[in-house]
């Protein structure tokens, strides 16, 4: 394990992935952090793409605390899926209780990163476990820049500069899907947020590195392809994307919380068994060019 100094306070940090993340051990969520901890934290985070904090017992005002320090907090197109005491928490799981209902589809998930609808993307998200099935759930994370890194120069050459089509009505026609008892459409999400031209090809804009960006169930097409060239193309590059030497995935216990950088990894997760257990997991989302995460 490796101890990194940072003036009276030490973070641990191991290394846990293939070719990224790391789980970092002694960084305070409650209350007060210091500068010079928060920009060691940041810098980990560049370093590593994903960071696992394990046991940190932290309640939603802790979370959104914790999160806004690193940039302006989204609040979830899904509105109703959110904490009526702090909006800026996303629920994922089969709860409801106290006047929240957790978003839940019993369709297998799609990798992706997390508001590539938004005409910004979000810069990271952060992911707590409050209620830990004893089996399933994992969250599977993909390392888009190794991944990118890896490409031969001819597929290198084929995408750059591509431009994909993100949008929330694709991304409700693929859950409709596979939850069919879903009905209506997204109403003035459609307006709030319309298609946005996204690159298949991100750079990083603290460290300069390239990566994939490929959200399958979100984008409706490539632009200058056909629909069988955008699909083949986008199967092709999630393929090569979802090979296990870039992959980690983290078995979740209550307390846990993970961040990662949605400019440099995918994330999607593993079924669970809903008719026998439950799952609530709060997410956190700052978004784009958030200027603590720019540095």
């Amino acid at each position: 394990m490796n101890h990194i100094a940072v003036k009276d306070a030490a973070l641990s940090v191991r290394p846990i992935g293939p070719t990224f993340g790391a789980e970092v051990s002694l960084m305070p969520i409650n209350g007060d952090v210091s500068p010079e901890l928060l920009t060691q934290f940041i810098s980990l985070l560049h370093r590593y793409r994903v960071l696992v904090v394990p046991s940190v017992y932290a309640d939603p005002a802790d979370l959104v605390a914790f999160s806004a320090r690193f940039g302006p907090l989204e609040i979830h197109s899904r509105f109703e899926n959110t904490l009526p005491a702090h909006r800026e928490v996303f629920c994922v799981g089969n709860v409801e209780r106290d006047g929240m209902k957790a978003s839940f589809s019993r369709g297998v998930e799609q990798w992706h990163a997390d508001s590539s609808y938004r005409s910004v993307p979000s810069d990271a998200s952060l992911f707590y476990g409050e209620i830990v099935p004893p089996e399933g759930g994992e969250t599977m994370f993909a390392d888009a820049t190794a991944a990118y890194r890896s490409l031969d120069s001819v597929m290198k050459r084929q995408i750059e500069g591509l431009q994909a089509m993100h949008s929330l009505e694709t991304l409700r026609l693929w859950g409709q899907r596979h939850n069919p008892e879903r009905t209506g459409d997204i109403g003035s999400q459609a307006v709030e947020f319309p298609a946005v031209r996204q690159p298949l090809v991100r750079v990083h804009p603290a460290t300069g590195a390239k990566s994939l960006y490929v959200c399958p169930a979100v984008i409706s097409h490539i632009e200058g392809l056909d629909a069988a060239a955008s699909s083949a193309l986008i199967e092709a590059l999630i393929a090569h994307i979802a090979q296990p030497r870039f992959v980690y995935s983290h078995r979740w216990h209550k307390g846990d919380l993970v961040m990662w950088d949605n400019r440099a990894v995918l994330h999607t997760a593993s079924l669970f068994d809903h008719t026998r257990f439950q799952r609530l997991m709060y997410r956190t989302t700052v978004a784009g060019n958030a200027p603590a995460l720019a540095a």
